[in-house]
């Protein structure tokens, strides 16, 4: 089943959350969420949450060039302080989705990870972790 779970660079991965100006974060749950679900848990990942996630990071990157243009006016304030509410909401939704994937994953995998690893790298030390048990498992299978 975990066959579908891939191999990526999380060096790359961060470069792409930095150039996307975290769309890439919304993209990577939304691009694994059925690998996730077909894996031996009970823990699911909804679809409705992630969609969310990638509209309000769609907004707030949008709203970066008028939050520039108008950075010392009102309406730049204004524009300013909606897009912290927007990070604010949009970090506590990649949280909650990160420890709901390090359950799936433990629980697949019969092993714990690193809650205080979840909670401040998220999707990276997901990421990671995967790499690593791809990796062990590619070790681990016979060579036919």
């Amino acid at each position: 089943m975990d066959g579908q779970l891939q191999k990526k660079n999380v060096l790359l991965m961060l470069l792409l959350v930095l150039i996307t100006y975290g769309i890439y974060i919304p993209v990577w749950f939304l691009n694994r969420k059925d690998t996730f679900n077909d894996l031996d848990s009970r823990e699911k990942l909804s679809g409705g949450p992630i969609i969310f996630l990638l509209i309000i990071f769609i907004i707030s990157a949008v709203m970066l060039i008028p939050s520039i243009l108008f950075m010392e006016t009102e309406l730049g304030i204004m524009i300013d302080a909606l897009d912290r509410i927007i990070t604010l909401v949009g970090g506590i939704i990649i949280l909650v989705l990160s420890f709901k994937v390090r359950r799936i994953l433990s629980e697949h995998y019969k092993t714990n990870l690193l809650g205080v690893a979840t909670f401040f790298f998220t999707l990276f030390y997901l990421q990671y972790t995967i790499n690593r048990f791809l990796e062990n498992k590619k070790v681990n299978s016979p060579i036919w």
